[in-house]
């Protein structure tokens, strides 16, 4: 009887230890942001100035967005001549409530307007509506977006009217078996993630 008891307690131990304290694999977040500062540099020309649209971080702890953040601002310092101008941290959305996180037209507007000299807005939450004036404004601006947010059909709209260069989204399938082990940062980044371009739009499902 005590045997069986002390089975049960090492079971119920193991269990809670298990998931009492969930640990994520944050590799291909971090990878994200890497990948984000060498496109970035990429997309601008290696000089000028970028906005940063983001999620708020949890304060306490480490979550993706957080990692993807932290990566990327640690990144850009190899490009010299690439300067993170303003960070715009949006509030997070409430615990059970239908806000999928998408950026508002409104606060688009207000990132637009404090950062005239911003040759590229990172958008690391939901992409705006498509907005035919948001695209005029960029445009006549030569600003570019670049993101990561899930695919949808308004993202795939930003991607053909190519001021969304090069969007950052999940994967749309399973690794092909035999895919090698990563050892890059793009690597990495392939584990969950797709990287998207008006060039490549064809890759997407729809």
């Amino acid at each position: 009887m005590a045997v069986a008891v002390v089975a049960g307690f090492v079971a119920v131990l193991l269990f809670w230890r298990q998931f009492a304290n969930p640990t994520a694999n944050l590799r291909p977040s971090a990878a994200v942001g890497e990948v984000l500062a060498e496109e970035v540099a990429r997309v601008i020309g290696g000089t000028g100035k970028v906005a940063l649209i983001c999620r708020q971080p949890l304060k306490d702890g480490v979550d993706a967005t957080g990692e993807k953040v932290t990566a990327f601002q640690a990144a850009l310092k190899r490009h010299s001549k690439v300067t993170l101008t303003t960070s715009d941290w949006l509030p997070r959305p409430q615990t059970g409530t239908m806000d999928l996180g998408v950026v508002t037209p409104e606060q688009f507007e207000a990132a637009l307007e404090k950062t005239p000299d911003a040759k590229a807005f990172l958008i690391l939450a939901g992409m705006p509506p498509y907005s035919k004036a948001l695209v005029d404004k960029l445009t006549a601006r030569s600003a570019k977006l670049i993101a990561v947010c899930g695919y949808t059909g308004d993202v795939r709209r930003w991607l053909e009217s190519k001021v969304l260069a090069m969007v950052i989204v999940p994967r749309f399938g399973d690794l092909p078996p035999g895919t090698p082990k990563p050892k890059t940062a793009r690597d990495w980044l392939q584990q969950e993630f797709e990287l998207l371009t008006p060039e490549t739009l064809a890759n997407a499902p729809y």
